[in-house]
């Protein structure tokens, strides 16, 4: 795909998270087909620019990443051979409780995630990578958190992966529960992850099935983002990954999200 076709496909997808009824925005379903992209090299650098955009129209200074499909469920939904990631914008973070408007949304999704914030840079150097060890050196601190999805595509599992990473895999917003900072004395493996709607528990899984563990996570982002010119800095903040798959939201729930050891954080879909 040429310079051209790239700006043109960010165009679409930027200008599509603000049109249409309701302002949910459009379908990434009806994007083009020759605008959408073949690889995942060409998602990403229409990614880039679809950023670039958003944060253009207001939208917020670059505050960290998100990493999805952590799990092998999800990798097998979407025909991934590992996780993808997406960029985070000032504007989608949000503090618990967090108000969701249903209306917002195509299809509304809670995940169930550790969130880390970075004490120090993380950049990944030329022959050698970032390891678990170095990423849990550079994490400040952690927060049990929302990533709140948007499936803005339908029949996901249809639409192929490069488009969805071009659209910034599936992100929305962020919703942090507290801040733990005495956080290394955490299993992060064993811990549990719930996702509950008004009080009825209905996902579960554990640290470890995200990559085996959280950092594992943050240590693949660091090793991705140096392939894309780009790395981690201090003070960013980075969603690792759901343990659970996303619980797809319904008007009037209120959904939490609950980490052994760690916390929770709590949406409210209206």
């Amino acid at each position: 795909m040429d310079q051209a076709r790239l700006d043109k496909a960010a165009e679409w997808l930027a200008q599509a998270r603000v049109a249409g009824p309701g302002q949910n925005g459009l379908p990434v379903s009806e994007m083009p087909a020759e605008l959408r992209p073949a690889t995942a090299e060409e998602g990403y650098a229409i990614q880039r620019r679809v950023r670039d955009r958003l944060i253009d129209r207001g939208q917020g200074k670059l505050i960290g990443w998100k990493v999805g499909a952590t799990t092998a469920p999800m990798q097998k939904l979407l025909n991934l051979s590992g996780p993808a990631a997406g960029s985070m914008l000032e504007s989608a973070e949000m503090r618990s409780p967090g108000t969701l408007r249903f209306a917002d949304f195509r299809k509304v999704g809670i995940e169930c995630e550790v969130c880390v914030k970075l004490k120090s840079a993380l950049p990944a150097t030329p022959g050698q990578k970032v390891d678990r060890a170095a990423a849990a050196a550079a994490v400040g601190s952690i927060f049990p958190a929302i990533e709140v999805v948007d499936n803005r595509y339908g029949d996901f599992t249809q639409i192929g992966a490069p488009t969805i990473i071009a659209d910034g895999v599936f992100h929305h917003a962020i919703i942090l529960g507290d801040e733990i900072k005495d956080w290394q004395k955490l299993d992060l493996v064993e811990c549990d992850g719930t996702t509950s709607a008004d009080g009825e528990v209905k996902l579960k899984g554990k640290g470890k099935d995200v990559l085996g563990h959280p950092l594992e996570s943050l240590a693949w982002l660091a090793n991705h983002l140096a392939t894309q010119g780009e790395r981690l800095e201090a003070g960013q903040i980075v969603m690792t990954g759901s343990l659970p798959l996303p619980y797809w939201a319904n008007k009037g729930e209120t959904v939490e999200i609950r980490i052994s050891g760690l916390g929770s954080a709590t949406a409210v879909i209206s």
